[in-house]
């Protein structure tokens, strides 16, 4: 039986719980199976997670974390707008290739009064696309407009691309392109291009 030390059975869970989600799927999911695999009792789980849905947000909340560093890490590797954009938007549809079960799970519907710290985390992300934005738009790389809206804009397509990149090869949505950096570049591209000052 796994031995955990005091304060890694929660990470633990956790992992174990995106193991089960990429396995069987979010119907097979229970704090009794997590238990199980984690070799501890079946009340283990309910000293970290009051219920399934805790668990959920948790691994909701680790995906926005992980995608915040993730998508960090690309813009921090190029310097004009528009190459930022396009590192950061690679960078979320690899993520999502990567974590599709977080995606799903990031992306349900919960109680924003209940679960804060998830609204935080995934209000952060998209601010730091607003704020790369607003750069765009300051440097006059970018037309002048509603930044909110161009965020959103900029946003929903690249959450499609991803979207349809987990349920497709992504190089399907654009035949003849060989890799997932080249169809998100022709994407962002045309949609930048509508947007560059």
């Amino acid at each position: 039986m796994p031995k955990y030390h005091h304060g890694n059975l929660r990470n633990a869970l956790l992992s174990i719980a995106a193991e089960l989600l990429a396995e069987d799927g979010l119907h097979a999911l229970s704090l009794r199976k997590m238990a199980q695999r984690a070799g501890v009792s079946h009340n283990a789980p309910y000293m970290h997670f009051a219920d399934k849905e805790a668990v959920l947000v948790a691994i909701a909340e680790e995906g926005f974390r992980l995608l915040s560093v993730e998508v960090e890490s690309a813009i921090s590797q190029s310097s004009t707008t528009r190459l930022q954009l396009i590192s950061a938007s690679n960078a979320y549809v690899n993520f999502a290739l990567n974590y599709p079960n977080h995606v799903q799970l990031m992306f349900c519907a919960y109680d924003e009064e209940k679960y804060p710290s998830l609204l935080e985390s995934s209000q952060a992300s998209l601010h730091r696309l607003f704020e790369l934005v607003k750069t765009g738009q300051e440097k006059r790389e970018l037309i002048s407009g509603n930044t909110q809206e161009m965020t959103k804009a900029i946003w929903a397509m690249v959450h499609g691309v991803a979207t349809l990149s987990i349920a497709y090869k992504t190089n399907s949505l654009l035949p003849g392109k060989i890799s997932t950096a080249e169809t998100i570049s022709v994407f962002i591209d045309c949609l930048l291009d509508g947007l560059a000052a």
